[in-house]
């Protein structure tokens, strides 16, 4: 086939020529008389007359995976369908112009690379690993993505060779956090506040690549670890053997929880005096979903379960959180390394299919802002979707009641503020005691009673559709913690001591009736 190759020539168009020739394509420098051209970065007028080419059967453009935006929601690995969340004045717009532009060819393809592992392409993320001294922004640790000159290539190539339209992401499989990679290419970091031009440092923008593998046949050769230390062996001082064979895709960080383990005893033990029982409810492997209900306004109790199932079951639960809490960059940075991931069906699955204990609370930010004077009146679980996410990834429910978390930010009123709602995602400011002019919790002991679990009882991958009938399985989870939380209520004897509020028996609860199975899934 003949392919021209236009626009920028640096090393990925290179490497792309090589490859193309090695395929036994004849390539040229001239888009006249081509049959399939692959334009890198140019002019979007260039790319305007390749569009309107007569007989040009293929029309190629390298785009960027920056194309989506560095933004907390996120989800990570994203797939093609994730909208951009670029600002308007990004001037990493121009690569959506481009696929805006490239999208009028009947026959076309987008191909985002994340940062290609060469300085002369103009990523900025790599060429601030190539010095010796660089800006970050001071609590931002995202996961980032690289993929090779020859990967970068090949993916470029096989978008060239197939008729497969669309946007596609390439990337060298996995991700690493930014901190990782520049302490192994021993660039130092000064933290700065947010600023211009340093956009692509604050949130993860990483993609995932299956579409490209499945439609385009591209698979990249290495990873994007292993693509680093390939780089960083040609950097005087880099010690690109620190850095391990992979890291978790969204930035789950077990060091960093074991460093953190003296000051969860304290908490656990000293502190909240947590008292437990049916922990052995939760298995040693093998996923499953792990809910509770939700109180204090701040995700305290997610760390606390986090720290009991770590440390008594050897698990790591994968907490679903609020996009909100990652705006906080010091927030950020403490929830991901505790295995926090934003919220999504997607993300989910994902989690799922490594064999993850996926944690979430059904009541959502609506349990944590809830009165004091109803705190033990478990809020609406069918809003949070833990059912169908249950029932369609055919995972067990672990569920756990909680009495106690309550009281350490026990909410008595409230400020109604448009601000507080645009920029922290709460529903108003909570007035509690010690808050906000101390955000310091109330020492009150905690009751935590791990359920049996609850096992999906016949429900089947297509029952996750019908709405009616995951409504009712909510409900009949809800219920399951309701019954539990009031048994233990009238045995608490004080918010602050006691110890007889478990005593090993759960209320008895009948087997769940899918009464609503035959309703129709649009009601």
């Amino acid at each position: 086939m003949k392919i021209a190759l236009c626009g920028f020539t640096g090393p990925v168009a290179l490497a792309a020529r090589a490859e193309l020739i090695s395929r036994g394509h004849d390539v040229q420098t001239s888009p006249a008389g081509a049959e399939c051209v692959i334009f890198s970065p140019g002019k979007s007028e260039e790319l305007e007359t390749l569009v309107n080419q007569p007989g040009l059967r293929r029309l190629v453009v390298r785009s960027h995976a920056y194309a989506y935006g560095a933004n907390p929601k996120n989800p990570g690995l994203m797939d093609e369908s994730r909208i951009s969340l670029l600002p308007p004045t990004d001037p990493a717009q121009r690569w959506l112009k481009a696929e805006e532009i490239v999208a009028r060819h009947p026959n076309y393809a987008s191909v985002r690379l994340s940062n290609v592992l060469a300085p002369e392409e103009g990523d900025s993320i790599v060429t601030k690993l190539t010095k010796g001294i660089t800006r970050t922004i001071t609590g931002r640790n995202p996961n980032v993505q690289f993929i090779s000159v020859a990967d970068a290539a090949r993916a470029l190539v096989a978008a060239a060779e197939s008729n497969a339209t669309g946007i596609f992401n390439a990337s060298g499989s996995g991700a690493i956090p930014l901190v990782k990679a520049f302490r192994a290419a021993r660039t130092r970091q000064v933290g700065v506040p947010s600023a211009r031009n340093l956009e692509s440092l604050e949130y993860n923008w990483t993609v995932s690549g299956d579409r490209a593998a499945r439609e385009l046949g591209f698979i990249p050769e290495q990873s994007t670890v292993e693509a680093l230390k390939e780089f960083l062996l040609k950097k005087p001082g880099a010690q690109p053997g620190e850095l391990l064979s992979a890291y978790d895709d969204w930035g789950l960080d077990i060091p960093y929880i074991r460093n953190w383990g003296t000051w969860f005893a304290f908490l656990t033990k000293v502190y909240w005096r947590i008292e437990t029982e049916g922990m052995d409810h939760i298995p040693s492997e093998g996923k499953g979903l792990f809910i509770a209900n939700h109180r204090g306004f701040m995700p305290l109790d997610a760390v606390m379960h986090l720290s009991l199932l770590f440390t008594l079951r050897n698990r790591v639960p994968r907490f679903l959180i609020a996009h909100t809490l990652l705006r906080t960059p010091g927030m950020m940075n403490f929830l991901t390394k505790l295995g926090g991931v934003v919220a999504s069906q997607e993300n989910a699955k994902k989690l799922f299919d490594q064999g993850a204990l996926v944690g979430m609370f059904p009541e959502g930010i609506r349990g944590t802002f809830s009165p004091y004077k109803t705190t033990y009146r478990l809020r609406n679980f069918s809003k949070g979707g833990f059912a169908r996410m249950a029932v369609e990834n055919q995972s067990p429910i672990y569920p756990a009641a909680v009495v106690g978390h309550a009281e350490i930010f026990p909410i008595i009123g409230r400020i109604d503020s448009s601000f507080v709602v645009k920029e922290l995602g709460w529903p108003y400011l909570p007035i509690a005691p010690l808050f906000p002019l101390a955000p310091i919790p109330l020492p009150s002991k905690w009751h935590v009673r791990m359920l049996k679990p609850v096992s999906l009882q016949g429900l089947t991958v297509a029952d996750a559709e019908n709405n009616r009938l995951m409504k009712s399985f909510s409900e009949y989870v809800q219920s399951i913690v309701q019954a539990n939380i009031d048994d233990m209520l009238p045995r608490r004897t004080s918010i602050f001591w006691g110890n007889k509020v478990l005593n090993g028996q759960e209320p008895a609860v009948p087997p769940f009736q899918p009464k609503a199975r035959q309703a129709s899934a649009h009601e």
